[in-house]
C-alpha cells in the first residue's frame, strides 16, 4: 500500500503539521506574554512599560508548548514503531521540532517564572 493511502501516514502527516502549527502559536504568544525591552531613550522620555511576564498567556505558551512536546513525542513513536526499510526517511522536522519545543519550555520554566 503506497505511504498516501495509509490512514496512519496521513494522521503522522496531519499531526506533524498541527505540531509545527502549534509551535508558531507558542512564539506568537512568546511575543505577548514577555516583558517589553526598556531602553535608555524610553527612559530618558519617562514611558513606562511591562516589565513582568503576562501571568495568563505564559500559563498558555506553556500549555501549547507541553502539547506540542507531546505530541511530537508520540508522532517520533509511532514512526519509529512503523519504520520497517533502512530506506524510510527519519522526518527530521519532527526530530527539530521535538528539541526546539522541549528548550523553549524548559528555558520558560527556568527562566520565566
Amino acid at each position: 500500500m503506497p505511504p498516501e493511502q495509509d490512514w496512519l501516514f496521513r494522521i503522522l502527516v496531519a499531526g506533524s503539521v498541527l505540531g509545527w502549527i502549534l509551535f508558531v502559536a507558542a512564539m506568537l504568544l512568546f511575543h505577548y506574554a514577555r516583558p517589553e525591552l526598556q531602553t535608555g531613550f524610553m527612559q530618558a522620555l519617562g514611558f513606562s512599560t511591562e516589565q513582568d511576564w503576562h501571568h495568563s498567556l505564559t500559563a498558555w505558551l506553556v500549555v501549547t508548548l507541553s502539547l506540542t512536546v507531546l505530541l511530537s513525542l508520540i508522532a517520533l513513536v509511532i514512526r519509529r514503531r512503523r519504520t520497517r526499510r533502512r530506506s524510510d526517511g527519519l522526518w527530521l522536522n519532527l526530530v527539530i521540532l521535538t528539541i526546539l519545543s522541549l528548550a523553549c519550555l524548559v528555558w520558560l520554566l527556568a527562566f520565566a517564572g
